[in-house]
């Protein structure tokens, strides 16, 4: 299957040999392997709290109200993926589209990274668009780099309001303004990309796999309004994940973090965990909440890595269910040229 979809996705297949295919199933294993070492390495060093995590589990009805939450966020990401078909002129039904997302949240947890998912949801999607499969995989892609930004964002509006606050520390100061920096960067780059991606994309100097993401991204010029409805959509998604991680972090006794460094390493901590390094982010997760929460302080490290996990853990069983939509999972169908409010 998994092999299937790399075949199928015309962003990368076309240029991949069966060398390119091994050192990728190779790359893999390390990475399958890496997470489990870095948890175990988190775990023996006292970094992490297998007992304080266990211990949480106990408080069932933050654990439900986590649950709650993150089993409404496929819904959310569903719609927002929704709005970019339709931009692309592509009608895909809504059960349709949080099969598919369902669907990926499960590969996610199996695949090492969080784009497995993407990988998959690109196959079965590519595969009922002969004629359109580049739209389709771009809309993959828009939606990917969307939540992306939409996580910058919601650090942003973070960062403005308790600037004061946060320039006390050095370190936070220089994650403020990296924050700033990324978001200008990327809001740049998606809004350059659909005015001007096509001519872009014909620069040689550029490398090509820039140009061939340049030239797919180009095609929501036409849609632009639909862009800033999407990052909206998924600032309020990340924000459910937010709020998940609060509860998981009270539920384990560590909720005295201020906000205004809560809502600015939380993002960031989600952004690592969305490099393709390991499975779900496990231990990837850890490391980086550990890291990021070190700033305010060691017991708020320590806290931060154990309420993650907890986190963590939830997202891994919701995301299992979508095992339940794989099974019975039958070929997408398509139309085209609907009409779109954007």
């Amino acid at each position: 299957m998994v092999h299937a979809a790399l075949q199928s996705l015309p962003l990368t297949a076309g240029a991949m040999s069966k060398q390119h295919l091994k050192g990728s199933k190779a790359i893999g294993f390390v990475k399958l392997l890496l997470g489990p070492l870095l948890f175990s390495w988190m775990v023996y060093s006292g970094k992490l709290s297998l007992r304080q995590v266990g211990a949480s589990f106990l408080h069932w009805q933050a654990i439900s109200a986590m649950i709650v939450l993150m089993c409404i966020q496929p819904g959310i990401t569903a719609w927002r993926w929704n709005l970019l078909l339709r931009a692309q002129e592509i009608r895909l039904p809504y059960h349709q589209a949080f099969g598919l997302t369902m669907i990926g949240l499960f590969f996610n947890v199996v695949i090492p990274g969080a784009v497995g998912g993407d990988l998959i949801k690109g196959y079965y999607l590519t595969r009922a668009m002969e004629g359109r499969r580049s739209s389709a995989a771009t809309s993959i892609l828009m939606d990917r780099v969307l939540g992306l930004l939409g996580l910058i964002l919601l650090a942003t509006l973070t960062v403005v309001p308790n600037s004061s606050e946060l320039a006390k520390k050095p370190e936070t100061h220089k994650l403020a303004m990296a924050v700033i920096g990324a978001l200008i960067i990327g809001i740049s780059f998606v809004f350059t990309a659909g005015l001007a991606g096509s001519r872009l994309s014909e620069w040689t100097l550029l490398p090509r796999v820039v140009r061939n993401g340049l030239r797919s991204l180009s095609s929501y010029h036409k849609k632009a309004a639909v862009i800033p409805v999407a990052i909206a959509v998924s600032v309020f998604s990340h924000l459910l994940s937010c709020i998940a991680y609060y509860i998981a972090l009270r539920s384990i006794g560590g909720a005295d973090v201020p906000m205004g460094y809560f809502f600015l390493l939380v993002p960031l901590g989600l952004v690592v965990t969305a490099i393709p390094i390991s499975p779900a982010g496990i231990g990837v997760g850890q490391v980086a909440f550990f890291a990021l929460f070190h700033i305010v302080s060691g017991l708020h490290a320590v806290a931060a890595a154990d309420a993650f996990t907890v986190f963590q853990l939830v997202v891994i069983l919701v995301s299992l269910g979508g095992f339940c939509w794989y099974l019975p999972y039958k070929d997408v169908k398509v139309g085209t040229r609907v009409p779109s409010a954007f």
